[in-house]
């Protein structure tokens, strides 16, 4: 299902059309792009691990995987879909039935099933043992000596643990960095669901396995690659001014108190960027 053209409007449009395993899992543009040839206003994020998430999408909308499914596949700028029509050109395929027999039980096939069926393929996209895993467990060949100088630096002075830390590498939290434009593209984040001033500018934070192969960077795929990712940490981002003219209604961003310059020299910045390269390593299936 997840390689299923079928399940689009156009038929033309499949999950892996953006989710592309050779991309590792994204698609590696800044922008998506969807049904129609139209240019989303947010980057593909990569799937790796997403069945480890518990909100889904960069503004956390969805809950499970089976909802982030169905969200995208209906949504206009995406894959566009009827789902009872594409359901129904589901059970009209023959080669499904057996396959939805094993899976099931039984051969009935519906939108529910459908989703059940991505999101658990989705749940298998795994990256779990790199080089720094192999490191964490005593291997201490595992890293060289400028990767082992970009952990000390990804743990101290370059503060990147206040947001990246555990297992995936990340807080599961939402934070404005200063990416995010008033009134520009999908500025909100955070704020379109809880509708909480706090959460103006707010993104999901990415997990960093794999992150060395996933270029371009942030929800709006601002940054084209890790070192102009960094140089932006580096440099402390930057904060929009409040326009006196704005009668949107909608609060100003404000930047996360997290984000301040680091005046890391260019060595630093350099065994940083090799650091997050001992991130990648297989990824399942």
């Amino acid at each position: 299902m997840f390689f299923e053209p079928l399940l689009s409007k156009s038929q033309q449009i499949s999950c892996a059309s953006c989710h592309d395993p050779e991309q590792r899992w994204a698609d590696g543009k800044r922008k998506a792009i969807g049904h129609q040839q139209q240019q989303h206003d947010l980057n593909t994020p990569s799937i790796i691990n997403v069945a480890f998430l518990s909100e889904l999408f960069w503004d956390g909308r969805a809950e499970s995987l089976e909802a982030q499914v169905i969200q995208t596949w209906q949504s206009p700028i995406e894959m566009a879909a009827n789902i009872p029509a594409a359901v129904e050109r589901i059970q009209n395929n023959s080669n499904y039935s057996a396959q939805f027999e094993a899976a099931f039980g039984d051969t009935q096939i519906n939108a529910g099933r459908i989703a059940t069926a991505i999101a658990n393929y989705m749940r298998t996209i795994t990256l779990t043992d790199t080089r720094f895993d192999q490191f964490m467990r005593g291997d201490r060949t595992a890293l060289t000596a400028p990767e082992i100088k970009g952990l000390h630096v990804f743990r101290t002075k370059g503060q990147c643990m206040n947001c990246h830390h555990g297992a995936l590498l990340t807080d599961n939290d939402f934070h404005h960095l200063g990416s995010s434009f008033h009134h520009q593209g999908n500025f909100k984040g955070r704020y379109a669901v809880t509708a909480k001033p706090e959460h103006v500018g707010a993104f999901r934070t990415p997990g960093l396995r794999g992150v060395s192969a996933t270029a371009p960077y942030l929800h709006n795929g601002f940054a084209r690659s890790l070192e102009a990712l960094l140089n932006l940490y580096n440099d402390g981002w930057w904060q929009n001014a409040p326009d006196p003219n704005d009668d949107s209604g909608i609060p100003y961003a404000k930047l996360s108190p997290l984000i301040n310059e680091l005046n890391l020299s260019r060595e630093e910045l350099t065994q940083l960027q090799a650091f997050l390269h001992s991130l990648d390593g297989s990824v399942e299936p």
